[in-house]
Order: C-alpha cells, then structure tokens, then sequence
C-alpha cells in the first residue's frame, strides 16, 4: 500500500469539543478511527490532529464531525501517495472540496476544478492569494515547479499537502506523538545488514541453495552512516546531533525540524531526521512513520541524487502499489551507482516491471543476473519460476 494519511484542521474550535466529536466519529467502524493512534496539536488558529494510517475518513469524515461543531471542519487526504486533496465541511453541510489529480478514477472524478480560495482564506484568517496557487488542479507543464517560493514539494508531489496547511496557518511537522524516550538501548528492529561477500560464502556453504536477499546498509539501517553525516551538521544543529549520538531520538526530532525551517538545503538534516523516525518506528504507537521518512528521504535525494544509501533507502523489497514506477527508475539509477550490488539491484527492478505488467523487461532483468551467476537468492528463484524461466 501506498500512503494514506488524513489530518483533519479545526479552525477556531474548542479543543475539548473537536476532542469529544472525533471520539464520537470513532464509533462509526467504518472509518476505522484508532484514536490511541492520533496525534493533537493546538495552533494558534485552532486545534488539528492527525489520524491513524488506517483511516477511512474523506467526506464522510468531515460531514460527521461537522455535524456537531460550530467550527468549519476541513479533512485534508493524501491518497495512495498520489495526490492530495480536502473537504470542508460546516454545520454538516460541505462549503468546498479540491483534489490535486482530477479524472484519478475515471473522468469527472475527482473533478478537474480548483477550490475556491477566498472561501478558504475567510475561514482561515489567511490570505487568499497565499492559498489559490495550492488549490489548482496539476497539469503536466507545472510539475516540478513549486506552488510558492520556499515550498518543501514540488506540483505533482502529494506532500504539498504539507506546504498547503503552512499557508493555512497549521504546521503539518508538529503533529508529533508526545512519546516519552524510550528506556534502554533501542531495539533497532531490523536485520543486521549482509555484506555481499558474505552472501556468497552461505551460497557455498549451502551448496548453492537459495538464500534471502541480503538487506544492504542504507540511511535508515546504518547508524555509523548516520552519525557521520551527523557531523556535517554540527554547525547547524549541535544539541540535535549531540542527541542522536546518545540514542535520545525523539528528543532530537523537534530540533532537526527547526534546523531545517532555518537550512532547508542540507541534505544531512533530512537524513538523520530520516534515520531518527526509522530508529523509532514501532516503539512508540501504532502509528508508522515511514511516509515521514520517504519524505525526508525524498527531499535529500533532491539535493544528493546520486546518494546510494538513500537511494536503497527508497527503494525497499516490500513495494507499493503507486510507488513502482518511481522505483523503477530509482533502481535504474542504483544499477548504475551501485555496481557491486547490482543483480539485486536487477532482480528488485525485475519485480517492479512484472507489477507493472511488463514482463518482458523484467525477464530481461533477470536473464542478466542469471547469466552473471553470481547470486542465488529465493526473490530471483521465485520470480523467475513465476515467470516460466526456471523449473
């Protein structure tokens, strides 16, 4: 799966009573609300708060909700990692709604309109002319450009959502779980990463059985990496990187947030900003941060794009169902960079042409590896049975 993700915005509300309607909404199972797994914050212009990965809010979210708040109710989405959009809602009725991607189903939905910015600027206290560049439809000859100057996402990037609520007046970076530190050395989660020679030493050992696909160092896996690019950014963020040498995380996240409000062009921010989500993932709520990391990830690779451990990074063995061309093209390029691992390289950019549904290119992939014969592991051996090359 892709990213989903609803943030719903308050503007002008009483915490307490968008509390009590969001516990409400809860009830209805069908918008499957895990409210131990959402995030509050009060901003200034009103309370916001973050919903659990698996909510399935949209319109009859924010029609529920308004229906027994004074306050307007606007439920923002990113759908699938595709585009992002939002419903407003007031007194149960809906004022507007805009999506990024129109004709995304089919045509005429979403509709190709944009939304209607002096409406949202009234309600929000903002100005118009900040919001309207946010809330036209995407068209081919924009993408890449961004909306406004400073903007984090580029048009045709879904976590504009992120820059659209800074203009509203909402800090999409601090809906961030109050979790205490965790107590003790942190429990990484994941496997020790494989070097290659060592994968071909348990090939021999096992007479040439396959094996799992090693899993690579990368800026989320491999603290040494971390800790160095760490010190690139001393200058910038002394008591951030201070943090994370000592393992405290969560306490350096708010300050690598700021440091990268004041040097949103160093790529070393975003990246232990990355590392520290990863470090965390799954200790403290049920709530993953990985769309969090593949968007700092995202924003390093803009500024590095030749950065290999990030690169892997982005491109993990478990893919998404919108994510596989980006891959695709991710992986190409560690194909290049990467030419020590490359047959795994290939056998995952072999993966994402057969989800694609081009299983010509994908036999190419793997004819490659098969040919150079220097990796045996049980993603190729599936694959290529599944495809008819081996029996």
């Amino acid at each position: 799966m892709g990213v989903f993700l609803h943030v719903v915005l308050f503007p002008g509300g009483d915490e307490l009573k968008c509390r009590v309607a969001v516990q409400r909404a809860a009830e209805d199972k069908a918008l499957e609300v895990r409210l131990d797994d959402c995030r509050w914050h009060l901003f200034e212009k009103g309370p916001a708060v973050l919903l659990n990965d698996s909510c399935c809010g949209y319109e009859a979210l924010a029609e529920k909700l308004s229906g027994v708040l004074s306050c307007p109710v606007m439920v923002l989405y990113i759908y699938d990692d595709d585009y992002w959009g939002y419903f407003l809602y007031q007194d149960g009725a809906e004022l507007d709604r805009f999506a990024a991607l129109p004709d995304y189903f089919e045509a005429g939905s979403p509709p190709d309109r944009p939304g209607n910015g002096p409406l949202v600027a009234r309600l929000f206290g903002a100005e118009s002319a900040a919001l309207e560049p946010y809330l036209l439809p995407w068209q081919e000859e924009r993408m890449g450009s961004c909306a406004r100057e400073g903007d984090q996402a580029v048009i045709g990037d879904s976590w504009q959502l992120a820059d659209f609520m800074g203009a509203l007046g909402f800090d999409y970076d601090r809906l961030c779980p109050p979790a205490p530190e965790p107590k003790g050395p942190p429990d990484p989660r994941q496997a020790t990463p494989v070097t290659p020679a060592e994968l071909r030493q348990e090939v021999t050992k096992g007479h040439g059985r396959p094996v799992d696909t090693p899993i690579l160092p990368d800026a989320l896996n491999d603290r040494p990496y971390a800790l160095k690019r760490a010190e690139e950014v001393r200058d910038i963020a002394a008591q951030a990187v201070e943090l994370v040498e000592q393992m405290h995380y969560q306490s350096a996240l708010p300050l690598l947030t700021e440091a990268l409000k004041a040097h949103p062009d160093r790529a070393g921010l975003y990246l232990l900003r990355a590392f520290c989500w990863s470090q965390l993932e799954g200790l403290m709520t049920g709530l993953s941060r990985k769309p969090d990391m593949d968007r700092d990830l995202g924003k390093a690779l803009e500024l590095e794009p030749d950065n290999v451990m990030a690169l892997r990074a982005r491109c993990p063995t478990a893919g998404t169902t919108t994510r596989y061309q980006r891959h695709i093209v991710e992986l190409t390029r560690l194909i290049e960079l990467d030419e020590e691992n490359q047959d795994y390289h290939l056998v995952s950019r072999a993966y994402r042409y057969h989800w694609v549904g081009d299983d010509e290119a994908a036999k190419a992939d793997l004819q490659r590896v098969l040919e150079r014969g220097k990796i045996w592991t049980v993603d190729l051996t599936y694959l290529c049975q599944e495809l008819g090359m081996i029996h």
